[in-house]
């Protein structure tokens, strides 16, 4: 195969140009602003750019120590407790090919090099965006703790068991206070759904600890309108509030379900909803790798130009408690 020949040359200078000053700063915008969940958890500031550690090792509430009443100059005897232990996430790490070959190079009209990047830079958004906010590898998906290949997601962190598995390298079976909540709605939609709901929201709420997002399929969040608009009355709590007018301004319907926005994601997988707090559970992201478009370089024996989409993170939770998942909502 031939070496770098002037064509490629011309459009690698160009692509390196297009990358710095326009690509960059928006590939992660338009993958996380095309997403339901991605997009909420932004604008909540729950997805955070962090810079370079080893692991993502979170400080986590063990034990609370063990309070009493005394009387007057009664002996209070102190026992120390044991109150903290360590919840450790590991970088994941996901890529999507841009590949242009030099029959693409030829067949593109003079001025239109731009046109042609472009259409490679959308499709690889999406890519991305399928990725990142799905269930495969993705902010859903069951992918566990140590395995580097994916995000470990809300099926791994609320799974249909609350006793066993591990989120953060921390065990649900030995650490009672690390166990999440858990309603099945089994039956149809109308005869227990709403009720289902609510109780959930009330498990994974403390004091003033109560969840901010309720994220369901579409035909769970259909379900929930169809339950909620029977009489007028229903109407009224689910007025909009401020973040429900962002997320509707974005394209994404949604209502309020107490204090947490509710709204269907097509990530989301069948039979599930999750409820959970955006104080404790976060999307971290690799500042450097944050769906950051690598350098084009010529393959040794292919005629083309190549580069990778490159971004790195995880999805990492410091109270467990405070979040569930619904189960078999999406029958009506």
């Amino acid at each position: 195969m031939a070496g770098n020949l002037s064509l490629t040359r011309e459009y690698g200078r160009i692509f390196t140009i297009m990358r710095d000053e326009v690509i960059d700063p928006y590939l992660w915008d338009n993958v996380s602003t095309r997403t339901a969940l991605l997009y909420c958890m932004k604008a909540k500031g729950a997805i955070i750019e962090t810079g370079g550690r080893p692991q993502l090792a979170f400080k986590i509430l063990k034990e609370l120590p063990t309070s009493v009443g005394y009387s007057d100059l009664e002996t209070i005897t102190p026992v120390r407790g044991d109150p903290w232990t360590q919840a450790r996430y590991l970088w994941k790490q996901i890529a999507c090919p841009v590949q242009v070959s030099g029959l693409d190079m030829i067949q593109t009209g003079e001025g239109n090099e731009s046109d042609l990047l472009e259409g490679f830079i959308q499709t690889a958004e999406i890519s991305m965006r399928e990725s990142i906010g799905g269930s495969s590898i993705g902010i859903f998906s069951s992918i566990g703790d140590t395995t580097l290949t994916g995000i470990s997601g809300l099926q791994s962190h609320f799974t249909t068991s609350t006793t066993t598995g591990t989120v953060g390298q921390l065990s649900r079976a030995s650490q009672s206070n690390w166990r999440h909540q858990l309603q099945n709605v089994a039956s149809a939609f109308d005869s227990n759904g709403i009720n289902l709901m609510t109780q959930l929201y009330y498990e994974c709420s403390r004091f003033d600890e109560t969840p901010d997002i309720f994220v369901v399929t579409k035909s769970t969040w259909l379900n929930f309108m169809r339950e909620t608009t029977r009489t007028f009355s229903t109407n009224f709590p689910m007025m909009i509030g401020e973040g429900d007018k962002m997320m509707i301004d974005a394209g994404f319907p949604n209502t309020r379900h107490f204090g947490s926005l509710l709204f269907g994601d097509d990530g989301c997988p069948a039979n599930a909803g999750y409820c959970f707090n955006t104080k404790f559970a976060k999307l971290y992201v690799r500042s450097g790798r944050n769906a950051e478009l690598g350098d084009f370089v010529k393959s040794q024996s292919k005629d083309d130009l190549a580069a990778y989409v490159l971004w790195a993170g995880e999805f990492c939770n410091t109270n467990l408690a405070r979040g569930g998942l619904l189960q078999n909502a999406d029958t009506y």
